[in-house]
């Protein structure tokens, strides 16, 4: 049963939430609208596994950091945006836990691990960081996407408002991942291959099954 949590974000709420959950995102397919009926039917296994994925987020940031720690400014975005991603998951826990549950042990994500699959392994450093980038860049928007979708539903209102904030952290990180992607590889290069995993992405969400989890 569905157990309201406390209103638990503080800043005022952004007042440009897209009438398409698309708009401005590198996604060529939407969200099945059968997922915003699944998700808000077992919003307690929602909040639970977007909880992981804010964790998740965080260690892949300092993971990053580490193994490219000569690309200096990559550095310094990936060290805010993992303190962001803690920020989050804390308040993403606050609303587990006012609805008396708590974290179970993760389980694997189906949507990041087949998404990174396509990361290339055995190519020029550029390249690798390159795939690297846009695959978390895709997660991040779609995971803004859903944010989008969640803070439309039919949910209590402090979820709403809740998502609602979260979709505009999301959309800024994607663009971090795929701004440094530019820089890394060049423009044209970037756009091609945002190309081919956007394609590659939207099959994907459309082949795995729809459950209540953020990916």
């Amino acid at each position: 049963m569905d157990r309201a949590g406390p209103m638990l974000m503080t800043n005022s709420l952004p007042d440009d939430l897209p009438q398409d959950p698309l708009e401005g995102l590198p996604l060529s397919a939407p969200t099945s609208p059968r997922w915003i009926e699944v998700a808000g039917a077992d919003l307690d296994a929602l909040l639970i596994d977007h909880a992981h994925c804010e964790l998740k987020a965080a260690a892949n940031a300092m993971s990053m950091a580490g193994r490219y720690a000569d690309e200096t400014e990559l550095v310094g975005d990936l060290t805010v945006l993992a303190r962001e991603e803690l920020r989050h998951f804390a308040l993403v826990h606050a609303q587990v836990r006012a609805r008396g549950l708590r974290l179970t042990r993760p389980g694997p994500d189906r949507y990041v691990r087949r998404l990174a699959r396509q990361i290339r392994h055995g190519v020029p450093r550029p390249i690798g960081l390159l795939d690297q980038l846009l695959v978390c860049g895709f997660v991040e928007a779609r995971s803004c996407e859903r944010f989008r979708l969640l803070a439309r539903a039919p949910l209590a209102g402090d979820l709403r408002a809740f998502y609602r904030e979260l979709a505009g952290a999301e959309s800024r990180h994607f663009e971090l991942f795929f701004r440094h992607a530019a820089a890394v590889a060049g423009r044209e290069v970037t756009d091609a291959r945002v190309r081919e995993l956007k394609e590659l992405e939207a099959a994907l969400v459309r082949e795995l099954p729809i459950e209540p989890r953020m990916h």
